[in-house]
Formats: structure tokens, C-alpha cells, sequence
């Protein structure tokens, strides 16, 4: 069941965003009589929904639905980044996941598992700590200094492979790559056989999070590495665009 006037509401808005913005016009386009149409269009002006020329008596759409429109919920993030994760996944047949800072750690928040037989599987919620992967290493680089030495001098080292980083000193020569290329990597230093590289997603210079491959260390050549840093330099500069543009301003 419909109610009659906020169908009318309704139709008054839609008719003037389409153009009709005369009181005969809309009186012509909708049927609505004219004593009911005036009341309705007095309320929606007083309202803030429409505005109306002093001059020409000409009726548009008010600030109260551009209010309105701002206060819609964003999308998720996750759902702003799969698309292209996947895509990313097609292209390279590898692992993709997206990663973002939760404390001392970052957690994967989506993921595509890449076509090849054998390949990383990477689970939604997954968590490593700052150190141990390429995307939490992303998120070290665009700490501060001061909050990188915090970090630091509160970690204990957690052996997960004999190949993770187990000195302060390693982690600063690891930070000073990543700030330099714009990538990080970790080569079977979380998980043995996966060397993994990421990079960041930043937007109006925020730190919203990184994109992370997990490429068998049998495969990661210099060829491929190379296509690989370009797809993932080229995929972050299109996520940052895609994320801003959701409004979605989520530091990772």
C-alpha cells in the first residue's frame, strides 16, 4: 500500500531534478491539483528540500538533499577493493589481498586466491604482525621515525620462518627500501616457499591500507617481479582514486 501525498513528495522532487521547474509544469506533469501542489511545494521549501528564484519563481532541488545524500553510508572498504583485487589476481595469476594497519599488526580485510596450482591461499581476517610481511612493512615506512622506534623497543621478535626479521636494525634497513622503491617485500619470511611484495594505497596522504602479493618463491623471477611491481604501482594509484572517490577515509 501506498500513502498518496508521499507518493506526490516524491514525484515533485523527481520531476524538478528532471527539469520541471515551473509551477505549471509540474502541475501539468504530475496531475496533482493545484491547491494540494502549492501546499506541497510551500512545505518542501520551507523545508530546505527545494529552493525557488525569487525572480523567476523557478523551483530546484535544495541543500536538504545534498545533506542528505552526504550522510548515505559509504560503502565498505572491503567492497571497494575486491573488484580490484581480483582483477589484479586475473592479470597475474598470483595471490592479491588488501591489508590494513591494526595496531602493532595488519590484517588482510579481502582477498582473491590466484588461478594457478600453486598458489597462497589468503584468509580474510589473517594477521601478521608489522615486521613479518610486505604489507605490514608498507605500514612501518609511513610511521614516523619516533613511532617506528616506539614500536620497536615494545616488540619482541616471533620467529615464523628461519628467514624473519629478528633485530631493530634489520626492520630500519627494510623500512629505508620501502621508502626508497615503494614497494616491500618478504621473501619466506612469514611463510616458507612465498615471498611476498606490497604496496601502498594512500590517499590525500594517508596510509589507507596496501596491496599485498604472495608469489611462490619459485616463480618470483626478475621478469616477473618487474611486471609484478608494475601491475601493483599501476592497481594501487587506481584504488587510491576508487577508495576516495567512495568517501572512504580509513587510515591503515
Amino acid at each position: 500500500m501506498t500513502v498518496k501525498s508521499a507518493d506526490r513528495v516524491l514525484d515533485i522532487l523527481e520531476a524538478v531534478a528532471q527539469g520541471h521547474d515551473s509551477f505549471s509544469q509540474l502541475m501539468s506533469a504530475l496531475g496533482i491539483p493545484r491547491s494540494s501542489l502549492f501546499q506541497l511545494l510551500g512545505n518542501l521549501t520551507a523545508r530546505g528540500y527545494l529552493l525557488q528564484d525569487a525572480a523567476s519563481s523557478r523551483y530546484s532541488l535544495g541543500e536538504k538533499i545534498v545533506d542528505l545524500a552526504k550522510r548515505r553510508p559509504a560503502p565498505a572498504l572491503q567492497a571497494v577493493v575486491l573488484p580490484l583485487l581480483q582483477r589484479l589476481s586475473q592479470e597475474t595469476s598470483e595471490t592479491t589481498g588488501f591489508y590494513v594497519r591494526d595496531g602493532d599488526h595488519v590484517t588482510a580485510i579481502a582477498t582473491q586466491t590466484g588461478g594457478q596450482a600453486l598458489a597462497y591461499t589468503m584468509r580474510v581476517g589473517e594477521k601478521a604482525p608489522l615486521y613479518a610481511i610486505s604489507s605490514g612493512k608498507i605500514a612501518l615506512s609511513h610511521m614516523s621515525d619516533q613511532e617506528i622506534k616506539a614500536y620497536l623497543a615494545r616488540t619482541e621478535f616471533e620467529s615464523f620462518t628461519p628467514q624473519t626479521l629478528a633485530t631493530a636494525k634489520q626492520v630500519w634497513e627494510q623500512i629505508r627500501l620501502a621508502r626508497e622503491e615503494g614497494f616491500a617485500y618478504a621473501r619466506e619470511e612469514f611463510t616458507i616457499g612465498i615471498t611476498g611484495i606490497a604496496a601502498a594505497v594512500v590517499v590525500r596522504g594517508d596510509l589507507i591500507g596496501s596491496i599485498n602479493l604472495a608469489v611462490p618463491t619459485v616463480r618470483f623471477s626478475r621478469t616477473s617481479a618487474a611486471l609484478i611491481r608494475q601491475r601493483l604501482r599501476s592497481a594501487s594509484t587506481e584504488m587510491a582514486a576508487m577508495i576516495e572517490a567512495a568517501g572512504l577515509r580509513r587510515r591503515g
